[in-house]
């Protein structure tokens, strides 16, 4: 049997208010037979029982992003569609939905921009109102609204929509949305329209100086009701110079600072709005999801700390607010602070909030009261309440996580509870920092849309959620922003001012729409960025010396990495201040670095404009891409393969990026492994070599090398943040101390997604689910686990269905479960099998035995050698076969509080095969760790 699921137009099932002229249709398939594929489609789209478009049968598989091609839209009207798919079986299917237009172009906004009738300073949030009485019966009724700030609305004193933050943030002097609302069930015979409105991000305080006006220095509002009657009238109310203007509860709202909401505060007589002269050819429709409050947690914990104060631990650190239902004597004031963490005393840490107040200030009304701030957002886990004595009632808070309310799509799970958690920490630090823009954090004086940071998150966000349109927003603004004298700036949208373009920051502009449509196969991310991913490379080469390569300019490296020496601590600010990397740049060369991305970023623009048919193109930047890889070569690469940056990070990046010959790759590799086994197998990468170490590792054939790094428990690795606690992805390995102090540099968040970027790894090479076609069309399904994971499972609700595996190695037997979706096919190599084979969709079962086992060993390489022979049986073997090394105190003051790993490289080959013997009958005799 045969069915459709999951239609969508432009990645949205049933979207309201859509001004794309061209949309696209997407859906998918299930079916009970396997090798299920679709054979034709057939669309036809209605709008009032007229045929607008109809395909006809098309003899096709295309599922995904199939373009209208019929009549022009008419703005605001609704339009039904019908989707009829055939498989090769003989099934026929069919599903149904629907869209609705917006106003499609700035010319049908006839409403005025107003703004209020007060000071240019005003600090309460400004309201904007109007009565209004109906004349006649409504057959439907909708608000296009949007602002110069973040809005919300309320008719007849309830508020309109579930969203945060609209208008969201764009490239406001070029690009402002407006949003739709369905008011229809709403309206009274005499209604009441209040539009409230806070800084945000226009007019508010952003960035490292406390600085605000960024856009401009006052709000204002745009609105536009259009009523339908039964009796066929229409009427249309428009914000013009007829609306008043007041100021009401909400006396203060900054992002940073946060919010003072005063229910006793009696508003003033209105004022009349002011008509106000901005341009409104560029507002367009909404187009990312909004933001949402998608998960409400309850308190955990009342703790008064050695300093008396009075704070609540809500379990997770998260990007929200507090709802707080109290009741009070009138006047009274309660303030809400907040903060990502306690410190080693168990006190209130802010230290890292910089100059975030991050404080909420509610005043009491005497009654029943809810208060939640609606223009305001913080980074926390735990707040601080004063005003309410050593004993506020938990039941009346609630921690409200707040961010782009988007579609879960990826999942994972395994037999390890401390990776379980990690997985964990990576989907709630995406959640914290996409909202409405992918942000570096959600705490701090910063919160802004780094364009480098999000380019190596991107694989593994795209795997955990579906960040189509998100990240289709976000790229019109930095194409926006982007320009041939400076090139993409390190934050989108950009009040960090014009600066030359830095590496990685800038190539975000070639590698995010390249990963977008090898994620979702949407060749529209790549059509539509192509001039500015060509316009980043003629930058790159505009700015390069006679060599063909760059070797000028500020360059921020592999930003944290560990592999540098550490100099006095200076104030965080000044590093990203003026953008000088000392220390944090990791000492992998920092033109190294950028030239790597330089010809990746060239090497992505050839493969684009061969994807769109662009041969001229695709011939100049593969020639291009050429040249850059022989100066390359000539520059960092010895004539017997020795680089010139042989860290962690340099090794990786010239393995991932195919920069060395196939005749160095063997040494490269062999230098990365030299450098993991200096460091006992921690990683000392920063942003950039993290994402791809255990990547290079697992293709290479160090798989359980990758393994090894991946479970380390100590600093510097993704578990020592797990075991200390974390419940997001920290910026520092080494942001918190194993007492609990904290790294001195104020730089220092604790919910930060760059090193979160090892999900990539998690779901491509440990539990092996890949793309080989664009949006997953074919897949690779590989599952690799490695000791200290013997079970674990992924899936991923691609473009087309469900893709997933899971695995399970118990008592020398694997079982292995697979799902691949219908209209799709995937090469499928299990575990311990040297062949691969071909299948189409369905599931598949796997049993068979095996000599291989991931259980966690208790005896590793990890172990120093002098705990180890604290073994009688590890100390009976040593001096039966090594005697004279156990007998000699040079070797045993040098050997003895090394790890066995550390010391395997300086030991005679005989005696470091003794030593895994050893460990093997130790595992052996004593057993495994069940994990």
């Amino acid at each position: 049997m045969l069915t459709i699921y999951d239609l969508k137009t432009e990645y949205r099932v049933n979207p309201l208010g859509i001004d794309t002229r061209i949309p696209r249709f997407s859906w998918k398939l299930k079916s009970s037979e396997r090798d299920t594929m679709q054979i034709s489609y057939q669309i036809a789209v209605t709008s009032q029982g007229k045929l607008v478009w109809d395909t006809g049968e098309m003899q096709s598989e295309q599922s995904i992003h199939v373009e209208y091609q019929g009549e022009d839209f008419i703005p605001a009207t609704r339009y039904e569609v019908k989707v009829t798919v055939k498989d090769n079986h003989g099934e026929e299917a069919a599903a149904e939905g629907w869209f609705e237009t917006g106003l499609m172009s700035w010319e049908n906004f006839r409403a005025d921009w107003i703004t209020h009738g007060f000071e240019d300073d005003l600090e309460p949030c400004a309201i904007f109102c109007k009565d209004f009485t109906l004349s006649g019966k409504v057959k439907s009724a909708r608000i296009y609204a949007s602002a110069l700030g973040v809005y919300e609305l309320a008719l007849n004193g309830t508020k309109v929509g579930d969203t945060f933050f609209a208008p969201g943030w764009t490239t406001y002097h070029k690009r402002l949305q407006y949003q739709t609302y369905d008011i229809t069930s709403s309206l009274n015979e005499k209604n009441s329209i209040e539009m409230t409105v806070g800084n945000g991000w226009y007019k508010g305080i952003l960035g490292f100086h406390n600085q605000g006006s960024h856009y401009g220095n006052r709000t204002a509002a745009i609105a536009q009701i259009e009523i339908a009657y039964e009796d066929g009238t229409k009427e249309t109310i428009l914000t013009d110079a007829s609306w008043k203007s007041t100021t009401g509860a909400r006396r203060y709202s900054e992002i940073y600072h946060g919010e003072i909401i005063d229910y006793t505060f009696v508003a003033p007589e209105p004022v009349s709005a002011v008509l106000y002269e901005h341009p409104k050819d560029i507002l367009t429709g909404q187009e990312s999801e909004p933001v949402r409050i998608t998960e409400r947690l309850k308190a955990k914990e009342l703790i008064i700390t050695p300093k008396g104060e009075v704070v609540i631990d809500f379990g997770q650190n998260m990007t929200g607010i507090i709802e707080a239902r109290l009741k009070c004597p009138q006047g009274t004031k309660v303030t809400v602070k907040h903060a990502e963490a306690l410190d080693e005393k168990g006190c209130f840490y802010t230290t890292n909030l910089r100059t975030a107040k991050a404080t909420d200030t509610f005043i009491c009304s005497g009654g029943e009261d809810v208060f939640l701030p609606a223009f305001t957002f913080h980074g926390f886990r735990y707040i601080q309440v004063d005003g309410l004595g050593n004993n506020p009632d938990l039941e009346n808070f609630t921690a409200c996580a707040l961010h782009s309310d988007l579609e879960q799509t990826g999942s994972f799970e395994c037999s390890n509870e401390d990776v379980n958690r990690l997985w964990q920490n990576i989907n709630w630090t995406l959640r914290s920092n996409f909202l409405d823009i992918p942000t570096d954090c959600p705490q701090r004086d910063e919160r802004l849309g780094y364009t480098g940071d999000l380019q190596i998150f991107l694989p593994t966000a795209a795997f955990n959620k579906n960040v189509a349109l998100c990240i289709s927003k976000w790229l019109r603004d930095l194409k926006a922003e982007q320009s041939a004298e400076y090139g993409v700036p390190m934050a989108v949208p950009n009040i960090l001012g014009s600066t030359p373009a830095i590496a990685i920051w800038h190539d975000a502009a070639t590698i995010v729409p390249w990963t977008m449509w090898k994620a979702y196969g949407d060749k529209r991310f790549l059509e539509e960025q192509f001039e500015s991913m060509k316009a980043c490379v003629d930058y790159s080469r505009s700015r390069a010396g006679g060599n063909g390569l760059i070797q000028s300019g500020q360059q921020l490296g592999d930003w944290v990495a560990l592999d540098m020496e550490k100099g006095p601590m200076k104030p965080a600010t000044d590093e990203m201040l003026n953008l000088s990397p000392g220390e944090k740049a990791g000492s992998t060369d920092v033109y190294y670095i950028a030239n790597a991305y330089y010809a990746y970023s060239t090497y992505i623009v050839a493969e684009a404009a061969e994807v769109l048919g662009h041969t001229e193109d695709a011939k100049e930047y593969k020639k291009h891409y050429r040249d850059i890889l022989e100066s390359f070569r000539h520059e960092y690469v010895t004539s017997t393969g020795r680089l010139i940056s042989e860290t962690q990070t340099g090794c990786a990046l010239a393995l991932h990026y195919n920069l060395v010959e196939e005749k160095d790759r063997k040494r490269v590799f062999e230098t990365l492994l030299s450098n993991l086994l200096k460091h006992e197998n921690h990683l000392t990468t920063g942003f950039i070599g993290t994402q791809f170490l255990c990547q290079v590792l697992s293709d290479n054939g160090a798989h359980e090398t990758a393994g090894n790094v991946f479970l380390k428990e100590d600093c510097p690795s993704w578990l020592y943040s797990v075991k200390l606690g974390a419940t997001t992805i920290w910026e520092l390995w080494d942001g918190v101390n194993p007492d609990g102090s904290f790294n001195k540099y104020e730089m220092n968040s604790l919910n930060q997604y760059a090193f979160a970027s090892i999900g990539d790894w998690m779901h491509k090479k440990l539990c092996g689910l890949e793309a080989l076609e664009p949006g997953y069309k074919k897949s690779r399904i590989a599952p690799k686990p490695v000791k200290g994971i013997p079970s674990m499972k992924a899936s991923l609700q691609t473009v087309y269905g469900e893709l997933s595996c899971s695995v399970e190695c118990k008592n020398k037997k694997f079982i292995i479960d697979v799902r691949v979706p219908v209209n799709t096919s995937a090469v499928l190599r299990l575990p311990d099998k040297a062949e691969e084979i071909t299948v189409g969709s369905g599931d598949y079962h796997y049993e068979y035995a095996t000599e291989l086992s991931f259980e966690k060993e208790v005896y590793t390489k990890d172990w120093k050698l002098g705990k180890l022979l604290e073994n009688p049986i590890a100390s009976q073997m040593f001096r039966e076969y090594a005697s004279e090394m156990l007998d000699n105190p040079m070797f045993m003051q040098f050997a003895k509080e090394r790890s066995i790993l550390d010391i395997s490289s300086v030991l005679p080959p005989q005696v470091a095969q003794l030593l895994e013997m050893i460990l093997a009958k130790l595992n052996e005799s004593e057993g495994v760790e069940k994990i």
